[in-house]
């Protein structure tokens, strides 16, 4: 890492720490969390290969930010849905409820929605799955791919009814 990338990170630390950690803080209403995914968001910062390229550093920073606070929601939504299952030591006992029709029919079903999406556009599909499997707000995605909040919805909706008629139809 050149002389100029270590200076530029030493500022924006100084500069972007506390406003930082204040906007996780408001988002996880604790200052330890908040503190540990601004190091992390730090960190990962550092590890960049190539900060030169990026125009924009400190609002990179706040975007690995908000990736590492989505990693910690669904790591302690997951946390959560282990221990509500059962709260003795040991595990539940569940049925294997899977046979091979029932295998077959949802493997097919699978392959009919990954055929309805693969015939929407690259950006109608880009959408969808930043919504639906990156779990990004539509804002989010707006911004990430500079269109309108608008053609966000839009192709959210054309997806959504799509792959609906698709999985009704067969």
């Amino acid at each position: 890492m050149s002389f100029q990338s270590n200076q530029a990170l030493h500022e924006l630390y100084i500069n972007c720490q506390g406003e930082l950690e204040a906007v996780l803080f408001a988002r996880v209403r604790c200052r330890e969390t908040s503190a540990d995914i601004c190091q992390e968001a730090f960190m990962r910062l550092c590890r960049t290969d190539d900060l030169g390229s990026i125009g924009n550093l400190k609002a990179y920073l706040f975007r690995i930010a908000l990736n590492l606070l989505v990693d910690h929601y669904r790591s302690q939504a997951v946390r959560v849905a282990v221990s509500a299952e059962w709260n003795d030591d040991e595990p539940p006992e569940t049925e294997d409820h899977r046979c091979a029709e029932t295998v077959a029919l949802g493997e097919q079903e699978l392959d009919r929605l990954i055929d309805a999406l693969a015939a929407l556009s690259p950006l109608c599909q880009r959408i969808f799955y930043l919504n639906r499997f990156e779990g990004l707000k539509q804002r989010e995605i707006a911004e990430t791919l500079n269109i309108s909040i608008r053609t966000v919805e839009e192709n959210i909706k054309r997806a959504l009814i799509h792959c609906a008629k698709t999985l009704d139809n067969a």
